[in-house]
């Protein structure tokens, strides 16, 4: 069995670009390279999940005297591997020289014609060739040095037509490393080495020279030529075009102060936030370190950078005495005895707004505390069903960074086996059966009275 989980991120790419479909039927550009090796490797361990039908096809294109060799190889793999081949020779000095156009080009033109033709004959659905990301850095690197515009660099498509390029963003080495782990032999074509071509002589001069300066340029390029790309892509949603850009979302950073976030991490907080049509997705809440202590929050469809906070102790429990204001992050709650005292004390200071709350007479009132959510936590209702806390957040669309921040208020009463805890109050989205939610000229004169409010009056 192949195994290629150390792959999951680029099968998932993949997979989320859907460049290969159900029953295709893919006509496979194979030299008997590592690359079209592995490429078969690939698409054989994705043949039963999307139920695919393939075949090799090699185009000889009559450069190297040791020709024989190949074919022998391709010959062998196709039989070890039950899969079809198709053989096309081609004749690439004599259409370089005719149509005057260098070999590079010659042989590419003449083995897409021969795939082209198999694949119209046998009725593929689709061709897929065996470029790499290596390919696409050199290409990028080779149409930056000739001169082309920003649409030239970017890079190689990974899908053309009917032509897909599945390992775009397999790195060479990882490749090879994956085959001879497999004992898998493969062509090694000595024209690569050779630094006649410009192609090879930027892979084999230039890059090894860029690795001194950076051993991870490969990525850093990489990671360009999808920028990109994802600034020129856009879909089509009910005859209307959204853009999905990356970019918009990279200058709303960058407006917000966030200056150095890495392209990975931006591609992270985009496929979480956003949704295939460049929506933000409504549903819950969810933060994302940026960096520099800052920190970008998703709000029910809404974003905000926001400065990071120091990390607090929500594991702590106030009590509330009777009579005296007590403060919890931005809110302010208070328990009175009775409306005398609560109109003696509370009406001439407070001009905020509050949300009142008459104690039932039947609640022993023990030891009344103000603390932060605990996993579990239930609320009796004035159904007499406990309704879990979490949930209540949920629904109410509380984001979950200000959930700990949110007053749960509890009763405490020491009986023989414990503390019996009831919790009233979760700030004033949810009372329970013990409490009265009233307006404040209908409180009751001999009540017992909680009052909850925030400090700025919010």
């Amino acid at each position: 069995m192949l195994d290629f989980k150390r792959f999951s991120k680029q099968l998932k790419n993949l997979k989320r670009e859907e460049i290969i479909k159900k029953n295709d039927k893919i006509l496979i550009a194979f030299s008997g390279g590592p690359d079209s090796v592995f490429l078969f490797y690939l698409l054989s361990y994705l043949k039963s999940e999307y139920n695919l039908e393939l075949a090799l096809m090699y185009v000889n294109h009559n450069l190297r005297s040791d020709v024989d060799n190949d074919l022998n190889f391709v010959k062998d793999f196709s039989k070890k591997n039950d899969v079809k081949l198709y053989i096309e020779s081609v004749d690439v000095n004599s259409h370089s020289k005719k149509m005057k156009k260098s070999i590079e080009l010659a042989a590419r033109e003449l083995r897409y014609e021969a795939l082209e033709k198999v694949f119209q004959k046998e009725g593929f659905t689709k061709i897929a060739t065996g470029h790499n990301l290596d390919d696409n850095v050199e290409t990028f690197i080779f149409r930056l040095l000739r001169g082309t515009s920003i649409r030239g660099l970017k890079g190689i498509p990974r899908v053309r037509k009917n032509i897909i390029r599945p390992i775009l963003q397999f790195e060479k080495k990882n490749i090879v490393n994956f085959l001879e782990e497999l004992n898998q032999k493969f062509i090694i074509d000595y024209t690569n080495n050779e630094i006649d071509y410009t192609r090879n002589f930027i892979r084999n001069e230039v890059f090894p020279k860029f690795i001194q300066i950076n051993p991870r340029f490969k990525d850093k390029i990489n990671n360009l030529i999808l920028e990109i790309n994802d600034r020129d892509k856009n879909v089509k949603v009910q005859n209307v075009e959204v853009s999905i850009s990356k970019d918009k979302f990279v200058r709303y950073l960058e407006n917000e102060g966030v200056k150095e976030i890495s392209r990975e991490k931006i591609n992270k907080i985009y496929e979480i936030i956003f949704n295939k049509n460049g929506l933000i997705d409504s549903k819950g809440s969810k933060e994302f370190y940026l960096g520099n202590g800052k920190i970008l929050q998703k709000k029910y469809g809404q974003l905000k950078v926001v400065e990071k906070e120091e990390k607090k102790d929500y594991n702590i429990e106030v009590i509330i005495k009777k009579n005296q204001s007590v403060e919890w992050y931005n809110y302010e709650i208070i328990l009175y005895e009775n409306f005398e005292i609560f109109e003696k004390e509370f009406l001439k200071k407070n001009s905020q707004e509050y949300n009142y709350y008459e104690i039932e007479s039947d609640l022993e009132i023990g030891k009344l505390v103000v603390r932060s959510r605990k996993a579990g936590d239930t609320i009796l209702g004035k159904n007499s069903e406990h309704q879990k806390i979490k949930k209540i957040l949920i629904d109410e669309k509380i984001p979950k960074w200000e959930r700990d921040k949110i007053p749960i208020i509890e009763n405490i009463n020491d009986v023989e086996d414990g503390d019996k805890r009831e919790i009233l109050l979760v700030l004033n989205i949810k009372s329970s059966k013990f409490l009265k939610k009233v307006e404040f000229n209908m409180l009751g004169k001999e009540k017992r009275i909680l009052i909850i409010g925030r400090k700025d009056g919010r």
